[in-house]
């Protein structure tokens, strides 16, 4: 199971999941590989070729096992257990990423939030305590979360990045939009969400 997998790779795989996580069955207990194409945007061929690394899992005329492939993704992204996460930054990006429920369905649980803001401190969100970043080291050693979603404003993404390796965390969700530089052997994925949507907008203005 210990597969390293490129980035491309990691994703693909991650859209079958959620593909696979919001079927309702009730005619058949199987997926082929094009509707697994069809809905996540790639080619039937990139399907089976990537989920031929894990052993042959597909039957003849058949296709793939729903249940059987569920499985198998949820041992290779760790679902297999809730997984402790912590947001930093409350603010309407914040509340927002506390309100979504399609973390607690991937079974990531956000167990503590923290911001700067006096008023803010000791208040719940979505049953998600507030608490200052000075808390950071005891409340990451306590809840043992490994991971970390930021929604602070640019001027102060790199001085939360640099608190949260401190306190341990393993894995950062950036939504600054900032440039940010993170230690060796720690994982770091940025969400910009105006570059998006200048990318969503060249692709609308030059169809393919």
């Amino acid at each position: 199971m210990d597969r390293k997998l490129s980035t491309t790779g990691i994703y693909r795989l991650a859209l079958y999941n959620r593909y696979l996580n919001g079927l309702h069955r009730g005619e058949s207990d199987y997926v082929s590989s094009q509707e697994l194409a069809d809905a996540t945007g790639h080619t039937a061929a990139q399907v089976r070729k990537d989920l031929t690394c894990y052993g042959s899992l597909g039957e003849p005329s058949k296709g793939y096992k729903i249940r059987k492939l569920k499985a198998l993704l949820a041992r290779i992204f760790g679902k297999e257990e809730a997984r402790n996460v912590i947001l930093v930054g409350v603010g309407n990006l914040g509340m927002a990423l506390l309100a979504y429920k399609g973390f607690q369905i991937q079974r990531f649980n956000i167990v503590a939030s923290f911001d700067m803001d006096t008023k803010k401190i000791g208040k719940r969100i979505e049953n998600v305590m507030i608490y200052h970043i000075n808390d950071l080291d005891s409340v990451v050693a306590d809840t043992k979360a490994q991971v970390a979603i930021v929604s602070v404003p640019a001027s102060s993404a790199q001085e939360v990045i640099n608190k949260l390796v401190s306190a341990g965390i393993k894995a950062i969700l950036n939504f600054a939009p900032s440039s940010l530089i993170v230690p060796e052997g720690i994982e770091l994925q940025n969400v910009d969400l105006s570059v998006e949507l200048d990318r969503l907008y060249y692709l609308l203005k030059n169809p393919h």
